[in-house]
């Protein structure tokens, strides 16, 4: 029963860092959005030093992720579970991986390929969505 529980609130908890991650870099940014609630005004700090929420809500959703990941691997009730679900999963984690690693090279300003990998940033967040909203509904 601890188990379902925890796998539960944990995967809830990835579930809301990875709404809120997503939601970060337009709040953060001077847009509609940031001028609605308020948040474009008074910027003097340039937009990367800015994003450290961005970064550690990422941070923080990797844990949450892992822990997620290792406690529902060690639960006895697995043979419950849909398989293509889990592999949905599985194929999420490596993408948020390889998500925390773009997002370490796209802190720095001088990289010559940032654009290219800020591209490949958006698209692999749109893959998770994809693949976490499945991964939910099938086991969830």
């Amino acid at each position: 029963m601890t188990s379902y529980f925890f796998t539960s609130a944990t995967g809830r908890i990835a579930l809301l860092l990875l709404a809120l991650d997503i939601l970060l870099p337009y709040l953060l940014r001077r847009t509609r959005l940031s001028q609605v609630f308020g948040l474009a005004a008074g910027h003097s700090a340039p937009y990367l030093h800015r994003m450290w929420p961005h970064y550690w809500c990422g941070y923080a959703l990797v844990f949450f992720s892992l822990v997620h990941t290792w406690i529902s691997m060690q639960s006895v009730s697995m043979k419950r579970t849909n398989m293509a679900g889990l592999w949905l999963a599985t194929v999420a984690i490596i993408l948020l991986l390889l998500q925390v690693a773009l997002g370490l090279f796209l802190q720095d300003r001088t990289l010559p390929t940032r654009k290219l990998f800020r591209s490949w940033h958006y698209w692999i967040m749109l893959a998770l969505v994809f693949l976490i909203g499945a991964h939910a509904w099938l086991n969830g």
